[in-house]
């Protein structure tokens, strides 16, 4: 049999899912982002790890893998794939085939209450929407936080630090998050923000501070519970935007994941409410295991090895046939 592996890259962590095709026991594994935007060049060093745990726990024989990762943005899959391409080389994996998509494609096809049809709304470290009418896709955000991934936890983050920083100058309204982040971060929250700022790259340590923005609005601060508003807002926006785009009717399923969702579920039920009503969403289900749903796309599109994608997903998808690595990558058209 030919052994699977799903990866799922967000923001913040890598979720590795393996499956050897001889039978043996299925072997998950956990590593730090992968994404060049969040970790530098350490990012590289980690993708590599990951894909030598995959090539040690598959032993020899075929195999296909998806790697779903949140640093392939619109348009710009090439580099993710020549990366992907190279450490699944260095690890002896030449004759996988291989899908890279971002991280949000693959939950379309993987999440049951979807199966080709709705949108995914991805709040992490970042945020993006993406959906499929069954014949086109559509997207929004997804350009890094400098352009959007508004409603995510460098979002949330950021605007609480603001919020303390202005409470404590005057310019805001009083509030706890300015106790809440102190505490956290063991200094003054203008400490705390010059402190961030000289970091080459800020976006974990904003994220970080979400749960504590989260934490201070379900205690009841006034500010924090404005900061959480506007996220569901903005997070709901983006699934109006996609939904909008494909002319979906009422009724139609929206799939969320994400370490803000998982990890703050009052939020999440917020943002859930929000979509069942003036949106007219049917559902709204919370995904947790992220690499199981990748692997159920991975699996709905690889057959004996050979990963065939829908077509029209230039942009956000590729595939690396089998024994054909060194090649340049290919999106195949043609729904299985």
């Amino acid at each position: 049999m030919v052994g699977r592996f799903a990866i799922d890259a967000g923001g913040s962590r890598t979720r590795v899912l393996v499956v050897p095709g001889d039978g043996r026991a299925r072997r998950t594994f956990e590593f730090p982002s992968i994404n060049p935007h969040a970790t530098g060049d350490e990012a590289g060093r980690t993708l590599r790890a990951a894909f030598a745990e995959i090539g040690a726990a598959l032993g020899a024989g075929p195999s296909v893998g998806w790697l779903a990762s949140a640093a392939a943005g619109p348009g710009g899959i090439g580099p993710e794939l020549e990366r992907a391409g190279a450490a699944a080389d260095a690890a002896g994996l030449d004759t996988a085939g291989l899908v890279v998509s971002n991280d949000v494609l693959p939950l379309l096809w993987g999440v049951p209450a979807l199966s080709g049809v709705g949108v995914v709304a991805v709040c992490g470290t970042g945020s993006g929407f993406f959906g499929t009418d069954g014949k086109r896709v559509a997207n929004a955000g997804g350009c890094e936080y400098l352009g959007s991934d508004e409603g995510g936890a460098v979002d949330i983050g950021l605007r609480g630090l603001r919020a303390a920083v202005r409470a404590t100058d005057g310019r805001g309204p009083e509030t706890a998050l300015v106790d809440a982040l102190g505490e956290y971060a063991g200094t003054t929250v203008a400490g705390l923000a010059r402190r961030l700022a000289a970091q080459p790259f800020p976006k974990q340590g904003l994220a970080a501070l979400a749960p504590v923005v989260c934490a201070t609005w379900l205690a009841g601060d006034e500010v924090a519970l404005g900061v959480v508003d506007q996220a569901v807002g903005d997070l709901a926006e983006g699934v109006y935007a996609v939904r909008d785009a494909l002319g979906l009717p009422d009724g139609f399923a929206v799939a969320a994941a994400g370490g803000v969702f998982t990890g703050c579920p009052e939020l999440y039920e917020q943002f859930a409410h929000h979509l069942t009503g003036p949106v007219g969403a049917g559902s709204a289900d919370l995904v947790t295991d992220t690499a199981s749903v990748v692997l159920t796309a991975l699996d709905r599109f690889a057959v004996d090895g050979e990963p065939v994608l829908p077509g029209g997903l230039d942009a956000y998808a590729a595939a690396l046939p089998p024994r054909r690595r060194h090649e340049a990558g290919t999106v195949l058209g043609g729904v299985r």
